[in-house]
């Protein structure tokens, strides 16, 4: 991601935020891993199940960060860099990669398919289903990613927040109609979906 937004756009997003330090007018991105942060982004400090992200605040601003979102107390007391306190980083980012992306969602038709069995097959039962305008389709799931005619393996069932908006942003682009989409309870825990707009849920079974 590469295309600067104003930040009120970004957080605005936010519902709940305490902005310290003065943040910059723009900003050219979201990351969530220090080591990928690109100059003039906006990083998310994600507490992990191994790392806490919040250690490589200072990190992602010796990186070219501009701002620093985190939960929790502030990482960077006493610094002059721009931080935003939220009470969930996982939400936060969420919500501002739908936001980076224009809330990709609104212009889809997103059919969202939960359950502990049969996600896949339903899956590829409304794909078929939403072929029928003669739009092209698009899949998230556990065996792939398919933008239209672009397929691509899938990393996760359902893609981290900021993963997911950038592929819902890809398929706007690609003039895609509607997408079946696998959403596990994982993500669902992770808060990787907030944000989107679902037009149809479905529930296979428990």
């Amino acid at each position: 991601m590469s295309e600067p937004v104003p930040t009120t756009t970004l957080l605005d997003a936010l519902t709940e935020k305490t902005v310290l330090g003065r943040a910059p007018a723009r900003v050219t991105g979201v990351a969530y891993d220090s080591r990928k942060v690109k100059s003039g982004e906006l990083f998310v400090a994600i507490p992990g199940f191994r790392q806490d992200g919040r250690r490589f605040a200072a990190d992602a601003l010796g990186r070219g960060a501009t701002i620093v979102v985190a939960e929790g107390e502030d990482p960077l007391p006493g610094s002059a860099a721009a931080r935003v306190l939220v009470p969930s980083t996982r939400a936060a980012l969420a919500r501002l990669a739908d936001a980076y992306h224009q809330h990709p969602s609104q212009r889809l038709t997103v059919v969202a398919i939960t359950g502990t069995n049969g996600k896949t097959t339903t899956s590829l039962l409304v794909e078929a289903l939403l072929a029928a305008d003669g739009r092209p389709t698009g899949v998230i799931g556990t065996i792939e990613y398919r933008v239209g005619g672009q397929v691509e393996s899938a990393s996760q069932t359902t893609p981290e927040a900021l993963e997911l908006q950038a592929l819902l942003a890809r398929m706007v682009r690609a003039n895609v109609g509607g997408v079946a989409m696998e959403v596990s309870s994982h993500a669902l825990a992770l808060h990787r979906v907030d944000g989107i707009e679902f037009d149809v849920a479905v529930f296979t079974n428990l």
